[in-house]
């Protein structure tokens, strides 16, 4: 079993004197079998009564277990919505522990009913799809669309690398899809540092580039599946570590997320988070690329990189393939900005226009 502990790596926030918290609610995150790491959340203080969230899909692969072996009770989770997470969090009565056991729906149902009912939480993901397995953020629905809130990051994780590599590779793509998307959420976050005097924390960005590196080599290397997704799921901590160090997702959500909010309200069908976020990180790389000064200038982080690195991870690089419309396209290039209007990215720098969203599609060959 491989054991990852952040504190060290964290710091005090009076060292870093960035102004941010530096939360360090998560204590451990466990690699190795979902048994063995089961049997060691008592030495963390993570104490019975539990209760298991899980969807229908998850209990077969891990939740029943989950159930057993920590004689748990046990939640069903519906719907990736506040109001499922509200519901679940008024069956929590005398529980000490939540424990998810699922993807990006079941982790942020569980995440947000256990911070509302004050009881501690344990993520173990089923898929590497998204980066919210340890962070503090919850994103769920409300009646009209995805909204993201501050909660509070798990206390310990548990990966088991066998359960990862056997989810659905759109999942795992996903995930590929969420973390190269930082290429852009971290140049967005610095230019509200350069332009806004926006706080900014060098801890949050080491963790940023130490996800983006995993993902990087993982995709340019001859790994097997099974190393890949053990290094993208080391990534997706990386990441979440970081909104936890600051409490918020930006370090990690940029103009490309903005884009992927834009495509949840307006799509007649949900797309894999990390998925949309790819393909706005496509187009908002090429626009940085062509307007910012602060672009990267390591080839490995440049638009036609990450163009190849969605493609070896099995990313759709045209918006027909998975039926966006290009003016969809365009209207979230133009107008995703005003879903947050304060989170200063180059989308609020500039307001492109529509011909420019246009140009922009052409170029990343997105169209």
């Amino acid at each position: 079993m491989r054991v990852l502990e952040f504190d060290e790596v964290i710091g005090s926030p009076e060292k870093c004197g960035c102004g941010f918290k530096h939360d360090k609610t998560l204590k451990v995150v466990l690699f190795g079998s979902l048994n063995e790491s089961l049997r060691k959340l008592k030495e963390f203080g993570l104490t019975s009564p539990y209760a298991v969230f899980y969807d229908e899909i998850t209990y077969e692969v891990a939740g029943k277990a989950v159930c057993e072996i920590l004689e748990a009770k046990g939640l069903l989770v519906r719907a990736p919505t506040f109001q499922e997470a509200e519901a679940r969090s008024q069956e929590l009565g005398g529980v000490r522990t939540v424990i998810a056991v699922g993807g990006g729906t079941v982790i942020d149902v569980a995440k947000y009913a256990s911070y509302v009912s004050k009881v501690d939480f344990v993520s173990i993901p089923t898929a590497p799809s998204h980066d919210g397995i340890v962070s503090p953020i919850a994103s769920l629905f409300t009646e009209k669309r995805r909204k993201s809130v501050l909660a509070r990051s798990p206390v310990a994780a548990i990966v088991d690398p066998s359960i990862l590599a056997s989810a659905p590779q759109d999942l795992i793509a996903s995930g590929f899809g969420d973390i190269l998307a930082k290429l852009v959420s971290l140049k967005d976050w610095q230019l509200g540092r350069d332009e806004r005097e926006e706080p900014y924390c060098v801890v949050a960005e080491s963790l940023i580039m130490n996800a983006l590196n995993l993902v990087v080599n993982a995709l340019s290397s001859g790994f097997d599946a099974e190393k890949r997704v053990k290094m993208l799921a080391e990534a997706l901590i990386n990441s979440g570590v970081a909104m936890m160090v600051v409490g918020s997702s930006r370090p990690a959500s940029g103009s490309e997320h903005l884009i992927s909010h834009y495509l949840d309200m307006n799509l007649k069908r949900r797309l894999r988070h990390g998925i949309q976020c790819a393909l706005g990180a496509l187009a908002m790389a090429v626009y940085h690329e062509t307007r910012n000064q602060n672009w990267w200038r390591e080839e490995r982080y440049r638009w036609k990189s990450l163009r190849s690195y969605m493609r070896k991870a099995g990313i759709p690089e045209r918006l027909s393939d998975v039926g966006i419309s290009t003016e969809i396209m365009i209207d979230a290039i133009t107008s995703s900005w005003r879903i947050r209007p304060h989170r200063y990215t180059i989308l609020h720098k500039y307001n492109p226009t529509r011909a420019e969203a246009l140009n922009i599609l052409k170029e990343s060959g997105l169209i």
